[in-house]
Order: C-alpha cells, then sequence, then structure tokens
C-alpha cells in the first residue's frame, strides 16, 4: 500500500505537461495578435507563454523519468539513482528549469509596472535570456546540480518587485484614493500566487524554522548534495517567501476590513489554514520525517503523500496555469474577443475547465476507493455541461476584463514606446533557442559521458 501511494506522487505530471504547453503554444497565438496592447503588456504576454511552455517540456522529462523508475521519496527530484541521474532526461528536466528560471526572473522588470523603462527593452531582455541560458544550463549540469538553489536566484526577483508595487499600490489605494490602483495591486499579488503560491502553503513552517527538518531529509535521500552557498540561498528564499506571503495577507485582511472581501482574500485566507495545517501534521509525524536523520529512513504514510498530492501538487499542477491564464485574460494582456482570438479565448478556457475536472477526478481515484466506471461516467458528465459553460466564463471575462495601462496612465504614466513586430519577435526567438539549446546540450552532455 506504501509503494503504491508514493507512486501516486507524480500521477498527475503527464497531465500538466500536456496542459501547460498546449496553454503556452495558444497563449503565443493570441498574443502575436493583440497588437494594440502596451508594450510592457505584449512583452509580458510573451514571457508568461514561454513560462507555461518550459513548464510544459520540464514536466514532460519528468514523466518519462518516471516511467522508468518509481519514485520512492518525498518528490520528483529524489533517488534516481546512478543509471538514470547522468542521462539525457534529467539533464533535459533541469535545463528546462533553468528556462523556467530565467522566465520568472524577468517578468518582474516589466509586469505590471515597467522597472525597465527603455525603448530597446525587448531587445535588452532578450539579450539577456540568451546569455543567461548559455551560462546557466550547463554550469547548472557540470556542477552536478549541486547549486541549484543558487542557479533560482534571478527567480526571486518576483519576491521583491512584486510585493513592493503590491504594498505600494494597496497604500495608493487605501490611504490616498487613487483610482485603479486596486487593478495593480490585485496583478501584482496575483503574479505572486502564481509564481509562488505552491510554496506559499509552507509559511508557518519556513517562519518557525520547521523547514529545516525537511531539509535535513532531503539531503539524507537527495542523490545530490548542495553546497553551503546553495543551502544558504535556500534559507534566503524561506524568509522571502514568509515575509512576502505575510505582507500579501495582512494586505487583504486590511482592504476586507474597509472596503469588504474580494477573490484575493479567499485565497490568501485558504494558504493560511493550509499554512497552519502543514505544521500541525508535521508536528504528528516529526519522527518519521527525521528518521533518514536520526537513524535509517522510513516511508512517509499514506495519509501524508495524499495529503501532499492534494495540496502541494493541485496547487503546482492546477493553480500556475489558472491563475496565470486568468490575469492574461482578465487584465486584457490579449486579444480574445474576436475572430480566430476568440475561438482559441474559448477552447483555453474549456481545456482548463476539463483539466481541472479530470485531475479532481484522478485525485478522487488517488484517495478513495471509487470504481473507475463510476468516475468515468462523472467525468462524462461534466465534459457535456463544460461545453456550455466555456461561453458564458469567456464572455463573463471578456466584460470584466480591466484595462491596466489606462489605471497606470492615471497614477504613474509610463513612456508609450512604438516597438516593431520584429523586436518582439526577436525576444519570442530567442526563448525558442534556449529550448533548443537546452535539448541539444542535454543530449550532447549524455552522449559524451561528462560526469561517468
Amino acid at each position: 500500500m506504501a509503494e503504491e501511494s508514493f507512486e501516486s506522487l507524480n500521477s498527475l505530471t503527464p497531465i500538466a505537461s500536456f496542459v501547460h504547453i498546449c496553454l503556452g503554444i495558444m497563449a503565443l497565438f493570441l498574443v502575436s495578435r493583440s497588437k494594440d496592447r502596451m508594450w510592457n503588456e505584449r512583452l509580458a504576454g510573451y514571457i508568461i507563454s514561454w513560462i507555461l511552455i518550459f513548464l510544459g517540456f520540464q514536466y514532460l522529462f519528468v514523466s518519462l523519468i518516471e516511467y522508468r523508475v518509481v519514485t520512492r521519496a518525498t518528490g520528483v527530484y529524489n533517488n534516481y539513482g546512478g543509471e538514470i541521474f547522468y542521462t539525457f532526461l534529467t539533464y533535459g528536466q533541469r535545463s528546462f528549469e533553468c528556462g523556467y528560471t530565467i522566465g520568472l526572473g524577468i517578468l518582474p522588470l516589466i509586469y505590471p509596472f515597467p522597472i525597465i523603462q527603455r525603448e530597446s527593452v525587448v531587445r535588452i531582455l532578450g539579450i539577456l535570456v540568451l546569455l543567461l541560458g548559455m551560462v546557466m544550463i550547463p554550469f547548472d549540469i557540470f556542477t552536478e546540480f549541486a547549486y541549484r538553489n543558487v542557479r533560482n536566484i534571478p527567480s526571486y526577483s518576483g519576491y521583491i518587485i512584486w510585493t513592493a508595487i503590491y504594498m505600494r499600490f494597496l497604500f495608493g489605494e487605501m490611504i490616498y484614493g487613487e483610482r485603479g490602483s486596486r487593478n495593480i495591486s490585485s496583478v501584482a499579488a496575483l503574479l505572486l500566487l502564481a509564481a509562488y503560491g505552491k510554496f506559499y502553503m509552507f509559511w508557518l513552517m519556513c517562519l518557525s524554522g520547521l523547514c529545516n527538518v525537511f531539509r535535513g531529509r532531503f539531503m539524507v535521500e537527495d542523490f545530490v548534495e548542495q553546497t553551503k552557498m546553495s543551502s544558504t540561498a535556500e534559507v534566503m528564499a524561506e524568509a522571502l517567501l514568509s515575509v512576502t506571503f505575510l505582507a500579501i495577507l495582512l494586505g487583504e485582511m486590511w482592504r476586507a476590513y474597509k472596503k469588504g472581501p474580494s477573490g484575493l482574500t479567499y485565497i490568501t485566507g485558504v494558504i493560511f489554514l493550509l499554512g497552519i495545517l502543514w505544521y500541525l501534521l508535521t508536528l504528528v509525524y516529526i519522527d518519521n520525517i527525521t528518521s533518514c536523520v536520526e537513524s535509517a529512513c522510513e516511508f512517509l504514510s499514506v495519509a501524508w503523500v495524499n495529503w501532499y498530492v492534494v495540496t502541494f501538487q493541485i496547487a503546482l499542477y492546477l493553480g500556475v496555469p489558472l491563475l496565470f491564464m486568468f490575469v492574461m485574460l482578465n487584465y486584457n494582456l490579449v486579444d480574445a474577443n474576436t475572430g480566430s482570438g476568440s475561438v482559441i479565448g474559448r477552447t483555453t478556457v474549456l481545456l482548463l475547465l476539463l483539466v481541472t475536472s479530470s485531475t479532481i477526478i484522478e485525485l478522487i481515484q488517488l484517495i478513495l476507493p471509487v470504481p473507475e466506471m463510476i468516475t468515468s461516467a462523472v467525468f462524462a458528465g461534466a465534459v457535456v455541461a463544460f461545453i456550455g459553460w466555456e461561453e458564458k466564463i469567456m464572455k463573463q471575462l471578456i466584460s470584466k476584463s480591466k484595462n491596466l495601462s489606462g489605471s497606470l496612465s492615471v497614477i504613474s504614466p509610463i513612456p508609450d514606446y512604438k516597438i516593431s513586430d520584429g523586436e518582439f519577435r526577436f525576444f519570442s526567438f530567442t526563448m525558442l533557442m534556449i529550448g533548443l539549446y537546452a535539448i541539444i546540450i542535454s543530449f550532447l552532455f549524455e552522449a559524451m559521458g561528462i560526469h561517468q
């Protein structure tokens, strides 16, 4: 029973891979048609699209690895063994993770409020992407992933920049009554939740220092021993995680007290409760978790694994694409209102609805002994229902979409640069080159047997 439970740890990965790649490609199509948007909004649309694509290919490699070995530890990266660790699959998975890190590192620089305001910003970021990718991907492989938390430092920029933007426009709304500030602070909070929400549910563990318990277990289980520099970077990330989540939580509580609750209030409230539950569950299973350090590693219980799948993996595999696509559709980053864009937009919403329902059904099958015939019937009913709902949901999103550039023009106007389509294509081409570079480097390093 225990081994079957551990097999469920990554059963959602193939679904996540398909969803992220499809959504990323459809988002790219929508962004390429949205030529009347502000330059920073168009660039943000391209970055988010490629973030989803890189995540999709990362999950694809994880799925292929899982097809060859059964993970018996607590995460998708542990205990591959030497026969699978130094292969094209692991190199590819880590390389696309680098691509995701780069995308997440540059997105806060231009959206929702552009920190870099130069007419050549698209070329600057395109060249920066190439340089970072050409250095980070081979460095990560050469060092046998012992500096992976150092490599993740560029993705920490959102913690600092988005939180600062959120606080600035929250105070602008609550104290100075700036019209439109709520739109900007909401986008900043949604992007924080999309990028880091899967980790925010551990806020209390990190704040209390209980994350050290898991860090000690993973150091024993993990095939890769992290350097002191990497461990320091991980502690820094945990501190940023706790502080930024508390900033969002207190900010939304303040706003709810003054102006009433919103969707963000409920989301942060759920994460707050999950953080407390994770803390209590860790205390209950503390002996089991610390067994690797104190004696011999024991399997984590079935209840712990099921809770991990229902909370963390739902946030990881469903929360991320849902929130990113919500930002793109609800904040007018793309043209999904007319022509083929409307068809693609409706297809995107339908895909999200179907995948959400299929994932929930998969989770029910993992946790409860429900016959497959019943869940298949439920899924078929959901398909029929969603075919009618997707048009209504799309119309609702479009009718209530918010113009972020209009809000900025009132509060803090930004230059309206006329950036050519060729420059945006150049940026997209650089992201494509990073993806191809990741595959080629991974294949060559395995062929050369660099770590044999």
